[in-house]
């Protein structure tokens, strides 16, 4: 069974959250684990677990930006027409689905959100 929970940043002091999500009238809300207070999150950082992990078994999320093991090329993954998928080196027409085992060729080195200049964006 693949474990479903997502990450997001908090919108007081931007830390990162990771549990369950959930809506309540207009906010968006993590609850930690065990935990049974959520805490209001920023939208725009919401992404789901892949249930993928990198070569030093760090969790893979939507948003991540993962090195490949040997070269340059920097990957964005998302969530895109219902599967998560690589974006290569930031090029909006260059998408493929997720199948290879992470595990051993890629490595987090940051995300989106925090350190999107890891990425050279292609328009």
């Amino acid at each position: 069974m693949r474990t479903i929970k997502f990450r997001a940043q908090d919108i007081a002091s931007n830390k990162w959250l990771y549990g369950d999500l959930r809506h309540h009238k207009d906010d968006v809300c993590i609850f930690e684990q065990g935990g049974n207070k959520g805490e209001q999150v920023k939208r725009d950082t919401i992404g789901q677990f892949t249930s993928l992990y990198d070569k030093n078994k760090k969790e893979i999320y939507e948003g991540d930006i993962l090195k490949v093991q040997g070269t340059r090329e920097r990957i964005e993954v998302r969530f895109v027409r219902g599967v998560f998928a690589f974006l290569w080196n930031g090029n909006l027409d260059d998408e493929a689905p997720i199948n290879a085992p992470t595990h051993e060729w890629a490595e987090v080195i940051g995300n989106i959100h925090d350190n999107p200049k890891l990425l050279k964006r292609k328009k």
